[in-house]
């Protein structure tokens, strides 16, 4: 009797091998939504971490502490007035923070590469007015005495005498500026033949120049609306901060069920209008140039 009862497991056993061999694997389909988004959002963290320019922060490293800031300041928020709802403004307030020092961080390496950008079409264009050297030389001399944000691209882009189209398209991937990205082209396009291409970068300077001056301007008015908008939003949250922390009896009746729903339902509506403004005052900056052939 056992050796019928084994002999038939090892047969089943053997059958649903064959099978799980013979029937191929599914493939894979695309990844569901909430998958795409959240890879979509790790990539954006990654990015802003790689442009603050940390060699210690990563996109893993900034979500963390952007975890870590939202929760320290969601207890002490919840802890200091004895009202948990509030604890979603400290979080948010945390969060803002470290967004804030990344980004700042961010965009003063991006103004230092706009004006090292400038500077070197600016070298370019004098250099070429002598008629003394051509356009590798004066990329050479760029790698060598030009803006030190730029240096080592210049200095790699000099040193390839075979595939300096490529060597362009990687040193454009690295810096990630649209404004490198049109003296790229401007090198590119032209045959490096020296004297002629003087006109073709004083053009350039000034192109650059304005271009560069409209986009400060914007991101100064942008800057001074987020700031106004952050204020007007913030204002209440801190002075319901100030009243917990005085023990004002203004607020007792928000320590009831009824009004910690009322004052979540209230700050819900103000963090709804406060992403709408955000999002009114988004810039789409300067695109970038692509060559195809690059």
């Amino acid at each position: 009797m056992l050796d019928a009862i084994a002999a038939l497991a090892a047969g089943v056993a053997t059958t649903v091998a064959i099978v799980a061999v013979a029937i191929p694997a599914p493939e894979p389909g695309p990844p569901r939504w909430p998958v795409q988004r959240l890879d979509r959002w790790m990539a954006e963290q990654e990015a802003t971490a790689r442009a603050a320019g940390w060699p210690w922060l990563g996109g893993e490293a900034f979500v963390a502490g952007q975890v870590g800031a939202g929760l320290a300041c969601a207890i002490a928020a919840a802890a200091l007035t004895g009202l948990p709802v509030l604890a979603v403004p400290g979080a948010t307030a945390g969060v803002a923070m470290v967004r804030a020092i990344v980004g700042n961080r961010a965009r003063s390496r991006q103004a230092a590469r706009q004006d090292a950008v400038l500077e070197a079409v600016r070298m370019l264009r004098q250099l070429l007015d002598t008629g003394a050297t051509s356009v590798n030389q004066a990329i050479a001399i760029l790698g060598e005495r030009g803006p030190l944000e730029l240096r080592g691209e210049f200095r790699t882009v000099a040193s390839r005498a075979v595939g300096r189209r490529q060597a362009w398209k990687d040193a454009r991937e690295r810096i990630a500026e649209p404004l490198f990205d049109m003296l790229a082209a401007a090198v590119l396009i032209q045959k490096p033949g020296g004297g002629e291409l003087a006109p073709l970068f004083a053009d350039l300077e000034t192109t650059v120049s304005a271009a560069q001056e409209v986009e400060r301007e914007a991101r100064a008015l942008q800057a001074q609306a987020r700031s106004a908008s952050t204020i007007i939003v913030a204002l209440p949250a801190a002075f319901l901060v100030i009243l917990s922390a005085l023990r004002s009896p203004y607020l007792d009746a928000f320590h009831s069920t009824e009004g910690q729903a009322f004052l979540f339902a209230m700050l819900a509506v103000m963090a709804g209008g406060y992403a709408w403004m955000r999002r009114l005052l988004e810039l789409p900056g300067l695109r970038r140039v692509r060559l195809t052939d690059a």
